[in-house]
């Protein structure tokens, strides 16, 4: 269950760093194609922080996915073997 929980988290959260992150290098290009300060610094706020705490949990779930193991069925013993 919790190799569930840390695949869903790590998918979600990285999914949102990468797409903000693709946004954050759009938005800064424009800023530079137009040559507005205001347009470069506008992201230095509540969304680079969001950014920050998307990558966060995506490594912190990706550290929990490699150290937990998902659950497997139990196997079946063949009949007849010793």
């Amino acid at each position: 269950m919790l190799h569930r929980i840390a695949r869903t988290a790590f998918i979600a959260s990285l999914t949102t760093a990468l797409a903000g992150g693709v946004l954050l290098i759009a938005w800064q290009a424009l800023g530079l194609a137009t040559g507005d300060a205001g347009i470069l610094t506008a992201p230095n706020g509540i969304f680079k922080t969001v950014l920050c705490i998307a990558a966060s949990i995506a490594s912190i779930a990706a550290y929990l996915l490699v150290h937990v193991k998902a659950a497997r069925p139990a196997s079946h013993s063949k009949a007849g073997t010793r």
